[in-house]
């Protein structure tokens, strides 16, 4: 059985054993930095954290991707090597995970921006769709691990990779990277 958590906390420097979400740079065996060998525990276990440094003047700038962050709680997580057959399988379905909450970081960057005037108002705002959001990936990331039967049906697997693919893409704007202004459609 795989698990995955999602926490929110408000925004930060990356701390050791994190990592923020990049298309080129993978989860690999080393970034889950918890080892156990235990029978009670799941053999893979993944945490992610979506943080946010949004202040009352935010409602100014650009675009608010940099203040929405996608990251791996490495060191909250563990792959237990010992009991998994085909450990980069046991990653990459991880790395699926990751890609979903990064599907949910883009939209949680684009309701923010849509509601960026509100932001000056007070933070109830962000309160409400960080709410949204979080109850979105919990239901998605459920769904995923359902549907896969936790990674053992390769055709749902290959169903899912092109949908995130799909969304990843047509949330491309809101990626974190993003510098430039963002013109939203009315």
């Amino acid at each position: 059985m795989t698990f995955s958590s999602t926490h929110i906390s408000f925004g930060q420097d990356l701390q050791n054993g994190q990592k923020r979400w990049s298309p080129d740079q993978k989860l690999t065996v080393e970034d889950f930095k918890i080892r156990i060998s235990d029978k009670n525990n799941d053999v893979v276990f993944s945490q992610f954290m979506m943080s946010h440094a949004i202040s009352g003047f935010d409602f100014m700038k650009r675009n608010l991707d940099q203040k929405i962050e996608n990251i791996f709680l490495g060191n909250a997580s563990w792959i237990d090597t010992t009991k998994v057959a085909n450990i980069q399988k046991q990653i990459d379905f991880q790395q699926m995970q990751f890609d979903l909450a990064e599907i949910h970081a883009r939209k949680f960057r684009k309701r923010v921006l849509q509601h960026k005037k509100k932001i000056a108002k007070g933070f109830n705002v962000i309160n409400r769709i960080n709410n949204e959001i979080m109850a979105e990936f919990s239901e998605n990331r459920l769904l995923l691990v359902k549907e896969t039967e936790d990674a053992q049906n390769e055709e749902k697997i290959a169903e899912w990779k092109d949908k995130i693919t799909t969304e990843l893409e047509q949330l491309y704007e809101f990626r974190y990277e993003n510098k430039k202004k963002i013109k939203l459609n009315k």
